[in-house]
């Protein structure tokens, strides 16, 4: 079953674990990523801006915004550090590393993928979700799994395609 980006969003709302920007800048802040990646971003990325997803739980979101007096705010440092490796940011770790959305060309469904700050070569280290919609399911109860004791491979009940990720494995085939 395809899981949407406003599906998930709208799940985790339900639930208290997902705050949204009061405003909508969506359309701008596509318009002016499509700019500066030179290409469209994927329409899972378009939806994530379009449902405002500000924060999941405690983990704050990498979202450009717009202000008339000052122009662009924007994470730059996080989208230049993932640019060379076809990905843009979406959320702090907490610990100084990125979750950030496979851009690679060509995929119907892109990726996410955990980016940690201490890798030797920056890229992606494990994958954090096989598409935006389940990434944001996990990230929403992962403390709550780390804190519990959860099973390894507790994951594939909500992202049962997780394993097959092109760019890097699951942390559990990592650790």
């Amino acid at each position: 079953m395809v899981l949407t980006v406003f599906e998930a969003a709208s799940q985790l709302e339900k639930k208290g674990l997902l705050v949204r920007a009061k405003y909508d800048q969506s359309e701008k802040i596509i318009s002016h990523l499509n700019d500066l990646m030179g290409q469209n971003v994927p329409d899972d990325l378009a939806d994530f801006y379009r449902a405002r997803i500000q924060k999941v739980n405690f983990f704050r979101a990498l979202v450009p915004s717009w202000n008339p007096y000052v122009g662009w705010t924007m994470p730059q440092d996080e989208i230049e550090l993932l640019k060379p490796h076809d990905a843009m940011p979406l959320f702090y770790d907490g610990c100084g590393s990125i979750y950030g959305l496979d851009l690679t060309p060509g995929l119907s469904t892109p990726s996410v993928y955990l980016f940690d700050h201490e890798s030797a070569d920056g890229g992606p280290t494990h994958a954090a979700g096989s598409s935006l919609a389940r990434f944001l399911l996990l990230l929403a109860i992962q403390e709550r799994a780390f804190e519990e004791g959860w099973p390894v491979r507790w994951e594939l009940q909500i992202d049962p395609d997780l394993g097959s990720c092109s760019r890097a494995p699951p942390h559990w085939a990592v650790d």
